[in-house]
């Protein structure tokens, strides 16, 4: 039986917890982890360390909130459709989603492995949820195959390895730059999406090549800067 008063849920306790959730976030974007305490995150937020202590138990009790806030917001993007086109728009949509996304949390980017680490059900949390996405990674590259905008890897190699390798990109970026470039950088993190691209456009088929310079087409001049003027965005107001 759960004893913590957090699972007794109506609309103001709601409120509060993302008050908290959105302090927490953005001090430990700015801060890290590490040096950022429970009061802190309670003064950021307006409220006392007990109204804190009401809803989350600890620090990691908050981590651990964030990490399901995150997840969530990556759930049911990847349902394939019927229409080759709508599965284009979705790779390139979900790819700028994904960046946007880890810039506003991306003290993950920068401390996931000692987050876990530190933290078994954090480690559990996060597991589950790499699968769960694998898969459905998996599952909309079948479709784009099926649908003849994809090929798949040569044998012995496969979808699943394509997909892990753009996961292996994708959550170590903030990494890479923080050994070769500037990752505070909003325009340099965005452009890990670029990376990405250059990695999928060899299995690319003509014709999904050819779906993906139309659909870039159609978008305005500066489409090319989505993804950057979002993460930019989120940095000014994140």
């Amino acid at each position: 039986m759960n004893s913590n008063p957090s699972s007794r849920r109506h609309p103001k306790s709601d409120l509060t917890k993302a008050r908290i959730l959105d302090a927490a976030r953005r001090l430990f974007n700015e801060e890290g982890t590490a040096l950022v305490t429970t009061n802190r995150i309670a003064a950021q937020a307006g409220l006392s360390p007990g109204n804190l202590y009401y809803h989350f138990s600890d620090k990691p009790d908050i981590i651990r909130a964030l990490h399901k806030e995150y997840a969530a917001a990556h759930a049911d993007r990847w349902e394939p459709a019927a229409d080759p086109a709508v599965n284009v728009a979705t790779l390139a949509g979900n790819l700028a989603a994904g960046f946007e996304l880890a810039w506003r949390y991306r003290f993950f980017e920068r401390e996931i492995r000692a987050l876990l680490r530190a933290d078994p059900e954090l480690s559990s949390d996060y597991r589950r949820n790499y699968q769960r996405r694998l898969e459905e990674w998996v599952g909309f590259g079948e479709r784009l195959v099926a649908q003849g905008l994809l090929r798949a890897p040569r044998p012995p190699r496969t979808l699943r390895d394509l997909a892990i390798a753009l996961w292996l990109i994708a959550e170590n970026w903030m990494a890479f730059l923080e050994l070769t470039g500037d990752p505070s950088d909003p325009a340099q993190f965005a452009k890990g999406a670029d990376v990405i691209l250059a990695v999928l456009d060899p299995v690319l088929t003509a014709k999904g090549r050819r779906q993906l310079n139309r659909m870039a087409a159609t978008e305005p001049e500066d489409a090319r800067l989505e993804v950057t003027a979002k993460v930019t965005t989120s940095q000014d107001h994140d």
